[in-house]
């Protein structure tokens, strides 16, 4: 690139030098991340990292809401098919945030994200009003769904999906429902409440700017991701194109199964 360029590069060696120059408490760094840049630390000083005891998993709790699959969720709220959280952020979004510009394209404080977890892990009642913040059940919706161990969309739907781009145009939506019909009975159940919501989300994109296209960039790999590693930066696209017709025709996609309970 250009000198001129060059020179508007800043260049940083430790994580926390990020503090000048953003809101680093906004940032969701992985707990490996941050072990291996303080290693780091000692190997420049010419010493050796101390040994950090990893403990073991600890069992879920029986009201844990992040982390664990919709069945144990489901077993855990009387048959509820409709995990707490999603219901609860949803409702919040419907009544409150439809208008918002850039609904889930904002961050909120990685530490009332942890604290907001916690009371649904623990069982106990959050209320978003406290917090003064559109943005945190927002991003409390999209967490959930990444944290899933398995995406809601399953492992086995990911190269179907990935395939989405040699279809032909006008075929993608006929496409994109016959992946759909192989859903799980819960996961379509969910997946169908989600999108529902973001196509209503999609719909008032004169007011919070979010179109479908919009959307399909921020929900795309919360939906989907590959069973090993991460997603290539290739696979995006027919991920995010995916996600996007999804949205768009969620009549159409959506309007021919029907599940007991739904």
């Amino acid at each position: 690139f250009s000198h001129k360029f060059g020179k508007k590069i800043t260049y940083l060696n430790y994580l926390s030098d990020l503090r000048e120059h953003l809101k680093y408490d906004q940032l969701n760094i992985p707990q490996e991340v941050i072990r291996y840049v303080e290693s780091l630390k000692y190997i420049q000083k010419g010493k050796l990292p101390p040994v950090v005891k990893v403990p073991p998993p600890r069992p879920p709790l029986p009201t844990q809401q992040f982390g664990v699959s919709l069945q144990y969720i489901k077993d855990k709220n009387k048959g509820e098919l409709i995990p707490p959280v999603m219901k609860e952020t949803v409702s919040y979004l419907k009544r409150k945030g439809l208008h918002v510009e850039g609904l889930f394209r904002r961050s909120a404080s990685i530490q009332t994200i942890k604290d907001v977890q916690k009371l649904y892990n623990q069982g106990k009642s959050v209320n978003f009003d406290d917090y003064h913040d559109i943005h945190i059940p927002a991003v409390i919706l999209k967490t959930f769904l990444r944290e899933l161990p398995q995406p809601l969309l399953t492992f086995d739907c990911y190269d179907h999906i990935l395939g989405i781009t040699s279809v032909e145009s006008s075929l993608r939506v006929t496409r994109c429902k016959q992946i759909i019909q192989g859903l799980p009975e819960h996961n379509y159940i969910v997946l169908k409440y989600l999108i529902c919501f973001l196509h209503m989300v999609s719909q008032e994109s004169i007011y919070n700017r979010m179109t479908a296209s919009s959307l399909a960039c921020v929900f795309g790999l919360n939906l989907i991701w590959p069973s090993k590693g991460t997603a290539s930066l290739s696979a995006l696209v027919p991920l995010n194109l995916f996600t996007e017709l999804l949205i768009d025709f969620y009549t159409n996609i959506f309007n021919s199964r029907t599940v007991p309970g739904e």
